[in-house]
């Protein structure tokens, strides 16, 4: 018994009663793939932009938003009208051609997208708790945005695509942990073909 009075189970105590639990737990993983499905599409349109040359931001945030009472995510303002009028899930394959439209547009604000990969909203205005990051040189307010709402507890990870330079970047905790840059995609390109 340990000294807070409860048993501890022995090996053979439980060695026939026992939960499996791994599907459920591994659902609750989703959200990983989410978050790369998000990134690898802007790693996709940065590519493009750089090689048609043009000029495209995006600020992508990913978080636990359907636990929030009553919906009701503060922090967050709606710009106008939310575009997202219908169910749109990132992670499912079928809706690929809703979700390659909604980024290629160019509002201002961010993507909200909750962590089973459902888009609830877009053109929508981030509050800056803390503009006193530090953030890569070159980087402006959407990544600012970007590093002060990744450290919120709802938030999984903030991504950015940079308007100026094509990076995308993944933020959490108010620094970024990913980096991607279509220059230097292209240059290894380059050396592998020859």
């Amino acid at each position: 018994m340990r000294e807070d009075g409860i048993d501890e189970p022995t090996p053979d105590t439980h060695k026939e009663t026992f939960s499996d639990f791994s599907f459920q737990f591994s659902a609750a993983r989703e959200f990983k793939k989410v978050e790369k499905k998000i990134f690898n599409l802007l790693c996709s349109i940065s590519k493009d932009s750089f090689k048609d040359k043009k000029r495209h931001g995006l600020l992508v945030v990913l978080g636990s938003f359907d636990v929030a009472k009553d919906y009701v995510v503060y922090g967050m303002r709606q710009i106008g009208v939310n575009p997202v009028q219908k169910y749109t899930n990132i992670a499912i394959n079928s809706f690929e051609k809703d979700i390659k439209s909604l980024f290629s547009k160019d509002y201002d604000g961010a993507i909200i997208i909750n962590r089973n990969g459902q888009v609830i909203g877009a053109r929508i205005y981030l509050t800056v708790n803390d503009p006193s990051l530090e953030v890569p040189g070159g980087c402006g307010t959407r990544h600012i945005t970007a590093a002060s709402f990744s450290k919120r507890d709802d938030v999984i990870s903030v991504s950015t695509l940079s308007e100026e330079t094509n990076i995308v970047r993944v933020w959490k905790d108010g620094s970024f942990v990913e980096q991607y840059s279509p220059d230097e995609d292209i240059v290894e390109e380059k050396v592998e073909d020859k």
